[in-house]
């Protein structure tokens, strides 16, 4: 009997000494790589999570905008990082699904990082400069025919992009030649846009919404099946006559995959408390997205992330894009 007890004892305080591990973290300040310029909508929600980290936390959450290589610059920095939960990376799809199809070299795979959360949904919207002539997709697309003449440029926040994949799509979908001009980001894109270097691009609803409220750009489409809640007034591309083209973009967390499963068991939980409270969901929707309410477990997550993979990999094939 006394062996018995001893037994259970011992086992009992192995389960606080784990438990104990994954309270401890953090135990320094958490560095927050967000793959984009500051200013852009991936920047904006990257900050009010971290406040609302460091609420949790107790410990301060630093910001490092880490922008290049359509993102890949500050997620491979993420990958390469010491596996301990206090380097984190807050990005679009693209520096996860798409970018290490496109840039062989960017130095990491989508299995170098594990999901923690996805943080937010907003649409793509198809817009151009609201001086611009063109006021439908359809005059759009005939601006985009050879035949017409020189074809307009778009934008894009980097090769490899969603921004520039969905716009190759429309390109493969709509029979037109549209010149991709890329840029380090959706600010710079949208600068371009309004100072008439290019012609038109995809942006989320958020990057969007400051300037369409303003008056600056025109929402040609939305790029889905159906229209969108948050912008209903918007024609969605199947509408419009181009089926297939059904692309949103989310914010995701991650870190590095070797990260101890408590550590991202806790970060998990607590990104989960906080996309749960009526005032942080309010605030994205004030930003022109939404805070997922199902299916954002890291293995759903995972298991949505392969599939994106794969169909933004036969994308990249099909179109043979590759970084410069």
């Amino acid at each position: 009997m006394p062996k018995i007890v001893l037994a259970a004892a011992f086992s009992g305080l192995l389960l606080l000494a784990g438990g104990a591990g994954a309270q401890s973290f953090p135990t320094k300040q958490v560095r927050l790589v967000i793959a984009f310029p500051p200013g852009g909508a991936t920047d904006v929600v990257g900050r009010i999570l971290a406040r609302r980290l460091s609420d949790e936390f107790g410990q301060q959450v630093i910001v490092d905008n880490r922008a290049g290589a359509g993102g890949g610059l500050g997620t491979q920095s993420v990958a390469r990082s010491e596996p301990d939960g206090h380097t984190l990376v807050f990005t679009v799809a693209g520096p996860i699904t798409a970018v290490p199809h496109v840039n062989k070299d960017v130095g990491y795979r989508m299995s170098d990082l594990a999901p923690i959360a996805i943080v937010f949904r907003s649409p793509l919207l198809l817009v151009v400069p609201s001086t611009s002539p063109i006021r439908t997709l359809p005059d759009l697309l005939v601006r985009g025919k050879p035949a017409n003449g020189q074809p307009a440029a778009y934008g894009s926040s980097g090769v490899g992009a969603l921004s520039h994949l969905g716009s190759e799509m429309l390109n493969v979908a709509a029979g037109t030649s549209f010149v991709h001009v890329p840029y380090k980001g959706t600010p710079g894109t949208l600068q371009a846009l309004l100072a008439g270097d290019i012609q038109w691009a995809l942006a989320t609803g958020n990057d969007s919404k400051g300037n369409l409220e303003a008056g600056k750009l025109r929402p040609l489409a939305v790029m889905s099946e159906k229209r969108s809640a948050l912008f209903p007034s918007v024609p969605s591309m199947a509408e419009l006559g181009l089926e297939g083209l059904d692309l949103d973009t989310w914010f995701g967390l991650f870190a590095p995959a070797r990260t101890p499963q408590p550590t991202l068991d806790l970060l998990h939980r607590t990104v989960k408390k906080i996309l749960g409270e009526p005032e942080f969901a309010a605030r994205m929707r004030e930003l022109g997205g939404e805070t997922p309410t199902d299916a954002n477990t890291p293995a759903a997550i995972t298991a949505g992330l392969q599939k994106e993979s794969a169909e933004l990999q036969r994308i990249v094939k099909v179109l043979d894009i590759k970084a410069n």
